[in-house]
């Protein structure tokens, strides 16, 4: 916000332009020499989220669509969604994806981020923070790592925010 009210300090007349392409799911852009997919997903951040993929370089620019959302103050995953995103993102052949808010990811990385949001996802299933990290115990025979901690109760406070 701030960067915002510094760049344009005076947004009395500021417009927006009207798009000059639109598309539904899937739009391919031939840069010259470089290919870039586009397409929407489903996300557990955001109901219009839309990632770049560039199949000659095996990478995916995935933006924020891969984290958490903020309803009535909590932070949360959408759960329902978690599956069908990592589905949608998984078709892509990448080797390195983008995040909003990280370094660059290796496909290991991504990998260990699914298993660890999976794996949360997985032992919540109502809103009770204790019976999900009993769960998990018993599942995985550990405790969770600290990831695996907050991304459970991003999960159990998805669970609240569906009962409201």
């Amino acid at each position: 916000m701030k960067i915002i009210q510094t760049d344009m300090p005076n947004r009395d007349r500021f417009k927006l332009k009207s798009p000059d392409v639109i598309f539904d799911n899937t739009l391919t852009i031939d840069l010259g020499n470089k290919i870039c997919i586009l397409e929407k997903i489903k996300s557990t951040h955001t109901d219009d989220a839309t990632i770049i993929y560039i199949p000659d370089e095996k990478v995916i620019f995935l933006g924020d669509c891969a984290y958490g959302t903020t309803t009535n103050s909590l932070f949360h995953f959408k759960q329902s969604l978690l599956l069908p995103m990592i589905k949608d993102i998984q078709k892509y052949d990448a080797e390195m994806f983008l995040l909003g808010h990280e370094s660059i990811c290796d496909l290991n990385e991504m990998n260990i981020y699914w298993e660890e949001l999976t794996a949360a996802s997985h032992v919540v299933k109502s809103t009770s923070l204790e019976t999900a990290i009993a769960s998990f115990k018993l599942e995985n025979k550990r405790d969770p790592n600290d990831n695996e901690l907050f991304f459970i109760q991003a999960f159990v406070n998805d669970q609240i925010v569906q009962s409201q």
